[in-house]
């Protein structure tokens, strides 16, 4: 279980119009960010209303929704407290959840079916556990993600076609023709990418969860592009 940090600080800032100056007792609440005042009901503010966060040593900076922001400063205690919100906020969800192909290769060629789906499976693993956008951003790759596909189609027909170079050429067409929704979703969340690491941290929570869509997109794309390729190879 993940150690509770409690940060005493100074919290100024503009809230729904609203002024602050006040002290607080600052902790993480599993998706909640809660302000306990001194002479106040706690505030409770859900990650999902955080867009960025920035700080140093002992500051931090809380970025919201409706250009809402918060200075917190205090002491060492900020800083632990804004990794882990980062931590909390930019967790990797799954991303194969709902995928129907992925999951059944009933009635189609398994090798194939293992195959076409082995470097999106890879990608996942790869970002298990990480939290950093940017580090997630540099394991899931767009380019090298389109070359694991390239070559998967490439291998998916070379075993289609074994021994004829012409017919694998036509086989490989036609799949990347199927795949064509897959390559168009890897290239968004590549742009997607370039702009989350590029971006602002004011806004680096909201353009994480603006990529995170995309991948999500890159899979689905896949799993639907499968029912075609599986056609092909029958």
């Amino acid at each position: 279980m993940t150690a509770v940090i409690a940060a005493q600080t100074r919290v100024v800032g503009m809230v729904r119009g609203r002024e602050i100056d006040a002290s607080a007792s600052v902790t993480l609440d599993q998706d909640t960010l809660v302000l306990a005042w001194q002479d106040a009901t706690p505030w409770r503010l859900s990650l999902s209303g955080i867009e960025g966060i920035a700080g140093g040593g002992s500051s931090l900076t809380v970025y919201l929704v409706r250009n809402d922001v918060l200075e917190l400063s205090g002491d060492d205690q900020l800083r632990a407290l804004g990794l882990q919100l980062l931590d909390r906020a930019c967790a990797m969800p799954e991303l194969t959840r709902g995928l129907k192909s992925l999951g059944s290769s009933r009635g189609t060629p398994v090798a194939a079916h293992d195959r076409w789906f082995a470097p999106l499976l890879a990608a996942r693993r790869a970002v298990e556990g990480v939290s950093d956008p940017a580090r997630q951003v540099m394991l899931l790759d767009a380019a090298a993600l389109t070359q694991d596909i390239q070559r998967a189609i490439a291998e998916i027909a070379a075993t289609k076609a074994p021994g004829d170079p012409a017919e694998q050429r036509a086989v490989e067409a036609a799949l990347e023709e199927e795949a064509a929704a897959v390559f168009t979703a890897i290239e968004s969340m590549g742009l997607a990418g370039d702009a989350l690491r590029g971006g602002a941290l004011d806004t680096r929570i909201a353009d994480w969860r603006r990529w995170v869509e995309i991948v999500r997109g890159v899979f689905a794309a896949a799993d639907d592009a499968w029912t075609g390729i599986a056609a092909e190879l029958r």
